[in-house]
């Protein structure tokens, strides 16, 4: 009996037939079928070799002369020149590679340094005035201004001199100690002082400002010695006017650190801080008014001989002083002996 398939039953039997049966029937390939066999008719013959005298790629790879493809051949070099491009010159290849090389700078001043036209080495001269305030004694309060000269024998190493005026005079502490407490101190001021000294530079640094600046700093100690005058200020001014003084030999010791502005070969700025050392001949304890009190110390000369003179004697003291200076150097300019 047949039966006609009709509609959506059809379907599935038109997919099957309509699959390539040759495919799905045919057999798994032999070994030997792997191996390429080669006709030897004319159309499978290899092209002959080139034969020419011209020059190849092989020879270029072997050491030979490469050809002048130029740069919009095929076979030229990306961004290769032409063959009539103009070459630099040596100076300006230099300033063309000196663009592209960022140096750090260098020290930013030379204390010593050799000089181009005589060839001999040359030392500059500092000289700082500077202001100052003293920061250790809160009864006597000094301001100060002087002025520091060395002489840079090295670029780390300076000897030099230095000289100071004080103006001292009491605090609202001293007077209201005096008032509140019912006590009298016994206190001196500074006048001056006068040193030598050596300085020393061990650190050197930069630093970026606003990553736009660069400013170079030196910090240096300093030690020196000298002579520095005192005056006593009486307890009883009113009975004892006229102080005396009193002058002696004092060592320091400083530590400081310089600011050098940017292209500016003969300027710096400082701030430090400098310590005195000295025995000072304070007031004696028994000079007043009282009963107990010895009148004879009432001559200015008595009561210095008396404050100098055993068991108290001298005693010691320290000034501590706070100061700004700005140096400015001899001569103002400087060369190296280097490239910067």
């Amino acid at each position: 009996m047949r039966r006609i398939l009709t509609g959506l039953t059809a379907l599935p039997v038109i997919a099957v037939c309509a699959y390539p049966l040759p495919l799905l029937a045919s057999p798994a390939p032999d070994d030997d079928d792997d191996e390429l066999v080669l006709d030897d008719d004319d159309d499978m013959d290899a092209v002959a070799d080139d034969t020419s005298t011209g020059p190849s790629d092989t020879s270029f790879l072997d050491g030979g002369d490469k050809p002048d493809t130029g740069a919009g051949s095929p076979g030229g070099e990306v961004g290769a020149a032409s063959a009539g491009a103009p070459s630099l010159t040596e100076d300006a290849q230099r300033k063309i590679d000196e663009k592209e090389i960022t140096v750090i700078q260098p020290q930013a001043f030379l204390n010593v340094y050799i000089d181009s036209n005589t060839g001999k080495k040359k030392r500059r001269i500092e000289l700082m005035p500077q202001v100052g305030l003293t920061i250790n004694d809160p009864y006597v309060r000094h301001w100060a201004a002087g002025v520091e000269a060395n002489l840079w024998l090295t670029n780390r190493f300076a000897v030099g001199i230095n000289g100071t005026a004080f103006f001292g005079a009491r605090t609202s502490q001293y007077d209201r100690i005096r008032f509140q407490e019912g006590l009298l101190l016994t206190a001196s001021k500074t006048l001056w002082q006068a040193s030598l000294d050596v300085q020393y530079e061990p650190f050197y640094g930069k630093i970026a400002l606003f990553n736009r600046l660069l400013l170079h700093w030196e910090t240096y100690v300093q030690f020196g010695g000298g002579a520095i005058h005192t005056q006593n200020i009486p307890r009883f001014q009113a009975v004892h006017p006229t102080p005396y003084n009193h002058i002696t030999g004092q060592l320091n010791a400083a530590a400081g650190v310089r600011y050098y502005i940017q292209n500016v070969d003969w300027f710096s700025v400082n701030l430090g801080v400098r310590t005195f050392g000295f025995f000072d001949a304070y007031e004696p304890l028994n000079r007043g008014v009282g009963a107990t009190d010895n009148p004879n110390l009432d001559d200015p000369k008595a009561a210095y001989a008396d404050a100098k003179a055993v068991p108290l004697g001298e005693r010691l003291a320290f000034n501590v002083l706070f100061f700004v200076g700005a140096s400015f150097y001899l001569p103002p300019k400087f060369e190296y002996s280097n490239r910067r």
